[in-house]
């Protein structure tokens, strides 16, 4: 029982406890997993997405939860895993890759979010956590999206390394993209969100709006429908 707005620009965060529903909520929304029922709504227009590639085309994308498991193919090098949801951008006739193409979409990635690789050829795996990271959001970015979710983008991740993140999100907003970001470190929700939608349950509880974001609101929201159970 999932109701929301997102708008332009806009960073609305999702604050739960384990289990919650948050995650779940952002993978039926991307396709990876079915919804019951329930409509999404777009500039206006209501689109279907069954399956990820739905949700590319319509122009959202998702950094998941676990990045190394369903964010990057870790064997593959930062070229290949930028390069593989972009094929539709670098292949001629026939679907052979234009290479040219290619070296410049990822060192345009690479430039742009600052990712730290000896070359583009290294696996992605390598790289630290916060450049893996970089990497997910340099593929994604390649496809100009409308909605960009982000499942505990700074998961494992060392606190300089964090700061960058917070700022390339800040910047993306700043931009024109809405974000939906959800994260298990309540301080990190509450800094960076316009609105905090609270989850439980799989329910959501209430949104609340930047002047009424505080931890104890969120967890007294959480306990109460907790009780109500």
């Amino acid at each position: 029982d999932i109701n929301f707005s997102l708008y332009e620009g806009e960073i609305v965060g999702f604050a739960g406890l384990m289990g919650a529903g948050r995650t779940e909520t952002t993978r039926a929304i991307f396709g990876v997993d079915p919804k019951e029922s329930g409509t999404l709504i777009l500039d206006g227009k209501e689109i279907t997405i069954n399956n990820p590639m739905d949700a590319i085309k319509a122009g959202v994308v998702l950094a998941p939860e676990d990045r190394k498991k369903d964010g990057l193919c870790t064997k593959l090098s930062i070229r290949h895993n930028i390069a593989l949801p972009n094929l539709d951008l670098i292949c001629g006739k026939g679907g052979v890759i234009n290479t040219k193409i290619e070296e410049e979409l990822c060192d345009k990635a690479v430039a742009d979010l600052t990712i730290k690789t000896p070359n583009l050829d290294v696996d992605a795996g390598t790289l630290s956590g916060g450049n893996q990271q970089k990497g997910i959001f340099g593929k994604w970015l390649e496809r100009s999206p409308s909605v960009f979710m982000m499942d505990d983008p700074t998961r494992g991740i060392d606190v300089g390394a964090k700061q960058e993140i917070y700022s390339l999100i800040t910047e993306f907003a700043e931009q024109g993209l809405a974000i939906i970001l959800i994260s298990s470190d309540m301080p990190e929700v509450l800094s960076m969100s316009h609105r905090v939608g609270v989850v439980g349950g799989g329910k959501m509880l209430g949104i609340l709006d930047r002047n009424e974001i505080s931890q104890n609101k969120i967890m007294k929201m959480i306990v109460e429908a907790k009780g109500d159970e």
